[in-house]
């Protein structure tokens, strides 16, 4: 059922497993490491804290969607620095997960998407107004309470920072 649409989508790794377990120490170190707001997105887009799901809504999710689907590519990066190129290919990097997401659910499978950092969708996120485009919003991995360092080493795939290039994972849970 994943194929026709994953053919649509070059250059990018995917891996099916299932989906990640709640774990209350997880989801307090997402949430802490959301609040110390490195990225710059707290609360202020649906996709991060306090406007992402909370704990109790994370949990049925994560139990509700029991499969995922790993989606991960390697970028090159002239300067780890600039965060304008770092910008653009994380923006570029999450519409790719959402173009599949709702492709899924084109195809008749309901499904979660998680990526790196806040929801990238809207120019200007609307929270803490209601989501303009809720059936386009990117959930951030850690505002899931999901390490992704533990995760990807779960199933076979190594986390790693590199000097010229940067490898951006996303998750999309389904059942």
């Amino acid at each position: 059922m994943w194929d026709p649409i994953l053919s649509e989508f070059k250059g990018l790794e995917f891996r099916f497993t299932d989906s990640p377990k709640h774990s209350e120490d997880s989801y307090s170190k997402g949430l802490a490491l959301c609040k110390e707001n490195k990225c710059g997105c707290y609360g202020l887009t649906w996709g991060c804290p306090p406007g992402a799901p909370g704990k109790d809504e994370v949990k049925t999710i994560l139990s509700t969607y029991r499969k995922a689907l790993v989606i991960f590519r390697e970028f090159p990066v002239s300067d780890m620095k600039d965060g304008e190129e770092l910008g653009r290919i994380s923006k570029g990097f999450q519409d790719m997960i959402r173009d599949i997401s709702l492709k899924a659910r084109s195809a008749g499978i309901p499904n979660f998407p998680l990526g790196d950092g806040g929801c990238m969708f809207c120019e200007k996120c609307s929270y803490p107004e209601p989501c303009r485009f809720p059936d386009r919003k990117v959930i951030s991995v850690s505002a899931m309470g999901i390490d992704m360092e533990t995760f990807l080493g779960s199933i076979g795939i190594e986390f790693e920072f590199r000097k010229d290039s940067v490898t951006l994972y996303g998750i999309i849970l389904f059942r």
